[in-house]
């Protein structure tokens, strides 16, 4: 048997031999052939285990069964603002008050229209022959507005997710005004389930469609529009359908927005500025297990759905995290229409003062310093250096630098701020002391923290903690805070000594005890405060018995766990306290198998002493951009345990089947791997398919997220490193699902250094074939194509980026110096193979490709 290279298939009948080479841009398309001599069974891992697998069962490529052919297309249909308008105002007359709702007209008015007898409209479902949507009738009957342009067209505009209590009216004053805020002279259709969608058969629909059909549908049409009101409680983030649309949205890479009507959105622009935390709280207080939807059968199918699939925890997490993205996006749109129209000075300074704090606390530090440093220069020109306004701003400068961990540049601001707030507010202000604390912070963070930087830090903590205990009181929440940094800061002391460990035991018993009380333990305080009460555990246990093992680190470990559980729930995955509590218990797990080693008489730091790839490459490795970099890693993937803690890694966050095979399911969402297997569908990408020539039986091309495409061009820090690289950029993949093709460190693992070299070729000749053919692009000499190695990018799934150098933005020189030149793989794959140091006699698979 043999299969077509980087197809994923495998033809049992298919014949072995070269593929001639039709061009200079259909390059190398040749085709594999297992090999005649079955070599022993390998030792015993999981990556062996899958290699062995596919020797024993033959080379194929694993496109998971399709189960979705059976189901009806969810329809792409969109209906005019205009029509609905006008439907609403004839049908208004025609239902009860209570029943002027998207809902109520639907039971009311849009199923009974939709009901045909022998083509005529009938009254019950029982003698219908034919139960249709709005927008089929509207086709068939060739409905239009009162300016004669259709009610209906066949490709919506913008998906809309809203909640079906709306008040009809009110709902199409949002759309409206959305529509008006954009000013484009287009006629906009939007998708609104109600008319498209066919009601009679909705509701038989089961989670399957919903998964797919659905979710595809809302990937065709790219744009989901939430109609949310009010906007201090908003409706439909109760609502279990809305919730799952969202989340649809995220997965398949649409771009997002809110709509409200004018009198909302003037309250929200309002709010921005004089509440901006009321409405950060409103927008992102999603609670996914609570949702409810009007059948409670639907409410149970989409609540097991999402159980089987992301999880209550992680789908809170990304709801909250897209609901927080277009909150930062509407502040910073808002900031500029301020800057552009002159509005109120301290208006102005306000907003931007939240939106930067956002930034940081999203994890944008550098959008964050961004904005501070402009507004700092801003207020000290405006109202001098020693305005208050100055100094709170120079404040958060600091701790944003801080945060960013550009320790010089934030210490010399956090010393300049106590200073001045020492000067000008006095030694027992509560901002003086605020500053007091947050430069002991940042010195008790200095390596190596020499017993001078231990002293001086010590007595700023206790300038601070007595200075909180007299002016604000010794159980406000800032002075515990406070008081728990200090304890964490003992139990580190360079000359630890029994005094240190007890004051520090202490001092998190009062601390994490009375927040808890007070705050509750799912407070980002007490959260806090349980984190360094843990870290400070391990430090005694390193200190008394010189161990990791033991009592203390198992109750240390456990809350550890805890914390991250909860900061997960509460802050995001991505948020920074979260990360900082995953890399702690990852470091307790890497010394424990250290430890483990080092008694089994391993001596050193070995490879086989990491207990991820994630940790061997933070080892050895900052970056992989050039010809030496990439060649060292692939000697770790090939010579050492690497590649095993690749594939153990992959195997376990679910990106890979046991069987080697990149998994297609809803979670985790391997976009890409769904591309391959034409699960996923870009319209964009569907016609651009064809200018890669033959390449495209083994190649797929994917763009960008629309949004981050959208905003290539921009020069807002918040987007730099996000949007797209150039205004024409690509992802090139491989169609073959195969686990060697999830990364370029791992090509030709499986199938040998040859067959990698001649993938790569075969990419490069792709990608020129599709620039040479895809109008608007620059010539093949003006692209550059990239790669990402693991764990670099967080996408599993062997990508190149083309990029035309021609028509760049700000992303390209951020994103760029972190990538790979394909052209440097491909000289690394080729000395492999020219000195024999490659993987080239593959476990299951020999190459026929002929080499350049």
């Amino acid at each position: 048997m043999g299969a077509a290279f980087g197809s994923g298939c495998c033809n049992s009948a298919s014949e072995s031999g070269e593929v001639k080479v039709p061009s200079r841009h259909e390059g190398a398309v040749g085709q594999m052939v297992l090999a005649d001599d079955k070599e022993p069974l390998p030792k015993s891992s999981s990556r062996r285990r899958a290699k062995t697998h596919t020797m024993l069962g033959g080379l194929r490529s694993k496109v998971p069964t399709d189960c979705t052919d059976d189901l009806p297309i969810c329809p792409l249909h969109g209906v005019s603002l205009t029509f609905m308008q006008e439907f609403g105002v004839i049908n208004k007359k025609l239902v009860d008050a209570k029943d002027y709702s998207i809902g109520g007209l639907c039971y009311k008015i849009i199923k009974p229209s939709t009901m045909f007898k022998a083509g005529k409209p009938c009254t019950t479902t029982e003698e219908a022959d034919a139960l249709m949507s709005y927008a089929e009738v509207g086709f068939r009957d060739n409905i239009a507005d009162l300016k004669k342009r259709p009610a209906f067209e066949s490709m919506a505009m913008h998906f809309v997710s809203h909640a079906w209590r709306y008040d009809f009216a009110t709902f199409l004053e949002a759309l409206a005004n959305w529509d008006e805020q954009k000013g484009t002279d287009q006629f906009t259709y939007f998708w609104v389930d109600a008319f498209v969608v066919n009601q009679h058969i909705a509701d038989s629909y089961p989670m399957e469609w919903w998964s797919t059909r659905f979710a595809q549908a809302v990937g065709d049409v790219g744009s989901t529009i939430l109609v949310s009101l009010p906007w201090e409680d908003p409706i439909p983030l109760k609502r279990v359908w809305v919730i799952w649309e969202i989340f649809c949205t995220n997965q398949m890479g649409a771009r997002f927005d809110i709509a409200m009507p004018k009198q909302t959105m003037d309250d929200f622009r309002k709010a921005l500025i004089s509440s901006f935390n009321k409405v950060q709280t409103a927008l992102s207080g999603v609670d996914v297990g609570l949702s409810t939807a009007y059948h409670v059968s639907h409410q149970e199918m989409v609540h097991d759905e999402i159980k089987r699939t992301i999880g209550f925890t992680k789908l809170n997490e990304m709801v909250q995290l897209r609901m927080n993205r277009w909150l930062i996006g509407a502040a910073t749109k808002e900031l500029q229409s301020m800057k552009t129209k002159g509005a109120k000075r301290q208006d102005r300074i306000g907003l931007q003062d939240n939106l930067a704090r956002m930034l940081r606390e999203s994890g944008n530090f550098a959008g964050a310093e961004f904005y501070f440093k402009e507004l700092l220069q801003e207020i000290e020109t405006a109202y001098g250096k020693d305005h208050v306004l100055a100094l709170s701003c120079l404040n958060q400068l600091a701790v944003t630098l801080q945060k960013a961990h550009n320790v010089d540049e934030a210490l010399k601001r956090h010393r300049d701020c106590l200073q001045r707030r020492q000067r000008i507010l006095g030694e027992n202000h509560e901002e003086t002391l605020q500053s007091v604390s947050n430069l002991a912070v940042l010195l008790s963070l200095q390596r190596p923290l020499t017993v001078e930087i231990f002293e001086e830090a010590r007595k700023l903590y206790s300038l601070a903690v007595k200075g909180r205990e007299t002016t604000i009181g010794a159980k406000d929440p800032r002075t515990l805070y406070t008081m728990s940094n200090m304890a964490r800061f003992l139990s580190e002391a360079p000359q630890p000594t029994k005094e240190l460990l007890e004051e520090s035991d202490q001092l998190h018993s009062r601390a994490v005890g009375s927040l808890t009380e007070l705050l509750q333990q799912g407070h980002p305080l007490t959260l806090a405060s349980m984190h360094n009460q843990a870290c400070s555990w391990l430090d005694q246990c390193q200190f008394e018995e010189g161990s990791w093992s033991g009592p203390l680190v198992d109750e240390a470990v456990d809350q550890l766990r805890l914390v991250h559980k909860l900061r997960i729930e509460k802050l995001g995955k991505e948020h920074p306290d979260t990360v900082q509590t995953e890399k702690k218990l990852q470091e307790i797990n890497r010394m424990k198998k250290q430890l483990e080693n080092q008694d089994a008489g391993a001596a050193g730091k070995k490879i086989e002493s990491f207990a991820t790839f994630q940790d061997l490459f933070n080892a050895h490795f900052d970056e992989v951009r050039t010809v030496e970099q990439f060649k060292q890693v692939r000697a770790q993937m090939i010579e050492g345990t690497a590649a095993d803690l690749v594939f153990d890694d992959l195997l376990s966050a679910g990106f890979i089947d046991s069987d080697g095979y990149m998994t297609t399911g809803m979670q985790p969402y391997n976009f890409l791997a769904h591309i391959a297997t034409n699960n996923l569908v870009q319209r964009k990408c569907e016609v651009e398919q064809s200018y890669l020539g033959l390449h495209r039986e083994h190649f797929v091309l994917a763009h960008n997220k629309p949004e981050c495409e959208d905003m290539w061009s921009s020069s807002d820090p918040s987007w730099i490193g996000k949007a797209s690289m150039s205004k024409n950029h690509r992802f090139l993949a491989f169609r073959n699902l195969r686990w060697e093709f999830f990364n370029v460190i791992s090509v030709g693992l499986e199938s040998g250094s040859e067959h990698g070299l001649a993938s790569l070729q075969a990419m490069k000749d792709a990608a020129l074939q599709f620039v040479t053919n895809a109008p608007g692009w620059s010539p093949p000499e003006n692209i550059g194509l990239y790669l990402a190695a693991w764990p670099l990018t967080a996408v599993p799934c062997l990508h190149l980026h083309i990029v035309d150098l021609a028509h760049t933005g700000p992303s390209f020189e951020r994103l760029c110096q972190k990538m790979l030149p394909l052209d440097n793989a491909i000289q690394v794959l080729r000395d492999e193979v020219t000195q024999g140091i490659g993987p080239i006699d593959s476990v299951c698979l020999k190459s026929s490709y002929p080499t350049r």
